[in-house]
């Protein structure tokens, strides 16, 4: 079998709320998927990250359509032309990396590799991740996307553990006291283990204070409280925070990822396959975790497809803390595939049919199809 082609498409739908976040808000979600043809006519899809901002869609299909060509004609006839082909593209765009943009380019590449792996489980008809030797499990989840007064989210988060998911996250990096309202109450209202997430809106000294103000809250982890680049900063937070950090999600390659890994300032590593590069270097980021005696979580907001190769790597790194599942009300998320994941709030299983993920419905990719 050979690659005959590789196509982006862009797809974007309006929130019925605002999603808000430390560096802004947005009233509309993308979706970013690519799609591979094997000359047997075996079809994969893979998603890239381009949740924020908006315009990354349009960034993302110009820069897919400038990696294609280094992968058409290319043989998919065994797991290693994978790595082959993606190492290549790699050292092909090392230096454009350097001189623009390592998120477009890993994050692109990212979806490729995902899609290459999704058709060639689809061609020998097994999971992706049996043929990487993992095994089933159930991976816990824990719930994020809540909105409106603390209190409303306080009673959502409340209801959210009730229905069955481990953990409840909730969004600060809009001031010190709207931020410790906010945990005061959910954490009044559900007890300890509440998980914050800063979207690295917070400088070293704005998160040491904030470790400070959050220290009676019992949290399950604080993440990303600086951005991701700012290992020193990361540091010293880790030698006097009470609570475990979190971190991982932004790292844009299994170099920065797997080094996060060995760097000793965070308990809880977090690689994002859609922004690292893809499935081989998110695996490669949670295994280093479990190496270093951390755990691993998972990221990915955005469509199911995506999720679904999240539920893999899990299934072959094995039991971590309990991933991402957003709940905020966005019809596409679960819409897109042609069969739903089997997901509960307990819990989700990894796709037992071939490849990563059921196929998209094109339906649905048409329906929000803008590029």
């Amino acid at each position: 079998m050979t690659i005959s082609d590789i196509t982006f498409l862009g797809l974007r739908s309006p929130l019925p709320t605002p999603a808000v976040f430390s560096w802004g808000s947005a009233s509309e979600r993308n979706v970013g998927l690519v799609r591979v043809r094997l000359d047997s006519g075996v079809e994969g899809w893979g998603e890239t990250s381009v949740t924020f901002p908006l315009w990354s869609l349009e960034e993302r299909a110009a820069t897919v359509a400038a990696l294609a060509p280094m992968f058409i004609g290319l043989p998919l006839d065994q797991q290693a032309d994978i790595s082959t082909a993606i190492s290549a593209a790699r050292t092909r765009t090392e230096r454009l990396r350097s001189l623009w943009s390592p998120v477009g380019i890993s994050a692109a590449l990212g979806a490729i590799e995902m899609a290459l792996w999704d058709a060639y489980g689809k061609s020998i008809e097994k999971p992706v991740w049996e043929i990487l030797g993992g095994r089933q499990l159930a991976v816990p989840l824990y719930a994020v996307g809540f909105g409106g007064t603390p209190a409303e989210t306080a009673a959502a988060a409340a209801s959210a553990l009730a229905e069955g998911f481990s953990n409840v996250k909730v969004r600060v990096g809009f001031g010190p006291e709207v931020d410790e309202e906010l945990v005061r109450t959910v954490s009044k209202r559900i007890g300890g283990g509440l998980l914050v997430d800063a979207n690295m809106g917070w400088s070293r000294a704005e998160a040491s204070a904030m470790i400070d103000r959050f220290e009676p809250y019992d949290l399950g982890w604080l993440e990303e409280p600086l951005v991701r680049d700012d290992v020193a900063g990361y540091a010293e937070l880790h030698e006097r925070a009470t609570m475990p950090i979190a971190a991982g999600e932004n790292c844009y390659c299994e170099e920065e990822l797997t080094a996060l890994a060995g760097s000793g300032s965070v308990e809880v590593v977090m690689p994002d396959l859609a922004r690292v590069g893809g499935l081989s270097a998110a695996i490669a980021g949670a295994r280093a975790a479990r190496g270093a005696d951390l755990t691993y979580s998972t990221h990915h907001y955005a469509s199911d497809i995506g999720f679904a190769a999240m539920l893999a790597l899990c299934a072959v790194v094995g039991e971590p803390a309990p991933i991402l599942r957003d709940v905020s009300p966005w019809p596409l998320r679960t819409e897109l595939l042609s069969q739903p994941l089997q997901i509960s709030p307990r819990r989700a299983l990894p796709y037992e049919g071939p490849g990563l993920s059921p196929a998209p419905r094109m339906q649905v990719v048409e329906e929000y199809r803008t590029l």
